[in-house]
Parts: C-alpha cells; sequence; structure tokens
C-alpha cells in the first residue's frame, strides 16, 4: 500500500467535482453556444464507457504500457513524453497516429461493412428469388439463380473479411506499425482536474489548459459515404472559442449512445469524489488513485476483477454494456 499517497496531498486543488461544474454553470449562464446535440453533465457520475474501453485486449495493451514505463526506472511525465501516450490513473493521453494508421483504419472499416453487405445483401437476393420460384414454379431456374449469385457474392465477401480480420491482426499484434506523431493532441488529468489542447503542428506545444468543467460536450454529426450520419465527441471551451474532437481515443460511430456513455466515462474519470471507471485497463493502476483505493477497499472489490476473466467471460460483459449504450440519448 505504499503506493497510495493521501488524497489531501495527491489532488491538486483544482482537481474536478461535480459541484464545480454546477456553480460554473451557475457563474456562466450566457456563455458561447455551438451548434450540435449538447451533453448534459452529471452531478453523480456513472461508472460507464464505451465498447471499446471494455475490450479484453486493453488489459495486455496496459500491462505493455507499464513495462515500457517500469524499463525506464522512472514514474515522471518524461517518461509517458517519450511514450507519446498515457492511460493510467492520472492521466488519459491517446497516440496520435500518423496518416497510416488512418489508412488502415479505414481499410479495417470497408472490409467489415463491406463483408456484411454482402452477406445482405446475398440474404435478400435467396428470400426474393425463392418467393419468386414458388409462384411461377421455375425451381431449377431459381436454383441456379442463388449459385450465380453465391458464387459471386461469396469470394467479394471473403476478400473483405480477409481485409477486416488482417489489418485488425495487425494492429493488435504489430501496432508500432501505426506510427505516432512527435507529440498528442490532447490529454485529460484526473489528478489537477485540466483538459488540455495540444498545437497540432508544434508538439508539445499547449493552446490551451483549462479545468475540465469550463468545457461543453457535444456530437458533431457529418454523413458517412452511404449518407447516413456518423457523430464525433467534441469538446468546447466557451470563454475561448477552441474546440477539440476526441476522437483519438473514442472514435467516430454511427451510434450516438456509444459517445453517450464516452462522455460519462471522461466525466466519472476525472471525478476525485469518485472512483475510477471500472475498466480492464485501468485495473492495474487502481491502487495508485486514493479514492478509488479506498472505495475498492470498502467494497472489497477483488483486485483482479478483470485479469481473472477468459476473453469470453469480458466480451459478454462488454457485449452487455454495449447494448445499453446504444438506447442512451
Amino acid at each position: 500500500m505504499s503506493e497510495q499517497p493521501n488524497p489531501k496531498d495527491y489532488y491538486a486543488d483544482t482537481a474536478y467535482k461535480p459541484a464545480k461544474r454546477v456553480a460554473w454553470e451557475e457563474a456562466n449562464p450566457g456563455r458561447q453556444r455551438k451548434n450540435g446535440s449538447c451533453l448534459g453533465w452529471q452531478r453523480r457520475t456513472q461508472d460507464n464507457g464505451t465498447k471499446e474501453e471494455y475490450g479484453y485486449n486493453n488489459i495486455s495493451i496496459s500491462l505493455t504500457w507499464e513495462a515500457r514505463r517500469a524499463e525506464t526506472g522512472g514514474i515522471n511525465d518524461d517518461v509517458f513524453n517519450n511514450m507519446k501516450v498515457r492511460y493510467d490513473q492520472q492521466s488519459i493521453m491517446p497516440p496520435n497516429f500518423k496518416t497510416i494508421a488512418n489508412i488502415i483504419f479505414t481499410m479495417m472499416a470497408i472490409g467489415k461493412g463491406g463483408m456484411f453487405l454482402s452477406i445482405f445483401v446475398l440474404a435478400v437476393s435467396f428470400v426474393l428469388i425463392s418467393i419468386m420460384a414458388i409462384f411461377n414454379g421455375r425451381i431449377k431456374d431459381s436454383f441456379l439463380a442463388i449459385i450465380g449469385m453465391a458464387e459471386l457474392t461469396l469470394p467479394i465477401a471473403l476478400i473483405l473479411l480477409l481485409l477486416w480480420k488482417g489489418c485488425e491482426l495487425l494492429t493488435k499484434k504489430h501496432p508500432t506499425v501505426l506510427g505516432a506523431r512527435k507529440g498528442p493532441l490532447w490529454q485529460l488529468n484526473r489528478q489537477n482536474g485540466f483538459f488540455t489542447i495540444y498545437n497540432p503542428k508544434r508538439a508539445w506545444k499547449e493552446r490551451l489548459v483549462a479545468p475540465i468543467y469550463e468545457f461543453d460536450a457535444y456530437l458533431e454529426s457529418s454523413p458517412d459515404t452511404q449518407g447516413s450520419p456518423t457523430y464525433s465527441l467534441m469538446l468546447f471551451h466557451p470563454e475561448t472559442g477552441l474546440r477539440q474532437k476526441l476522437d483519438a481515443q473514442f472514435p467516430p460511430t454511427n451510434m450516438p449512445g456509444e459517445l453517450v456513455a464516452a462522455w460519462q466515462f471522461i466525466q466519472r474519470y476525472m471525478d476525485v469524489s469518485q472512483p475510477l471507471p471500472d475498466v480492464p485497463a485501468l485495473e492495474i493502476h487502481r491502487h495508485k488513485d486514493p479514492t478509488t483505493a479506498a472505495a475498492d477497499q470498502r467494497k472489497g472489490r477483488n483486485p483482479r476483477y478483470w485479469r481473472d476473466m477468459s476473453e469470453a467471460e469480458v466480451e459478454k460483459i462488454q457485449e452487455e454494456k454495449y447494448q445499453k449504450n446504444i438506447r442512451l440519448r
């Protein structure tokens, strides 16, 4: 327990608690607004997160990053500056991937979406041709038509499946292939309560450092290639007019409820009156955060709750969370 500091010594006076947001809203009723769906702040933050936050592979990723930190023989911020990524009890600073990463992620999305679309087209064609065969009696011709459609569609679906899973495997087994730029895009700091926006053109140059409660959260939508709305989570600072999309940690999605869950996750992560969100990647860091360590001890939480589970057990919880999230508004 020697790693567990006293809360009064650990958290800065600027650390976030919901009462600070309430007071700020009362003092700034006429603040600048943005177009889009503005998400509310919670007076009692919720222990929630996106489907990705509950991913089983996050356990190994977190352990790998912690091992890299330990290899340097230090725990100061210089370690994480060199790694250019952080996800622990103190700070969330997602990697700022290079262009090659965007290409790989796009290929992954095309492969996944295209594969399911191909299967859907084949299934619909099978149903329609079968119905036509019942009415016109041309069973043999209909059977040949179905075979022809399958010969055309299944190879395409297989290629798209290989594209999807191949890119996914590449990012999991060899994440360094994605590369990272010299500096991050943004950072959340639980210990001091600040949200930092960096200059994307000048590595580590801060554009804005402000208390998290001074930001409003919005869902921004834009059409995808099929014309369907795709949503992004964005933080807007009314006083300066600066805005920052959080795509690096919470990717755009056509399920707005997932980003509502992301916003709940952020609020809970920053709220030092509550324990950290109980997600796989943060488990190895929970004992280092005073509020979280005290809550876990009080509840008798198994310190290896996630790590003792099988992949199938974690994925079951992950899917249950996702089904609840997509209904959030």
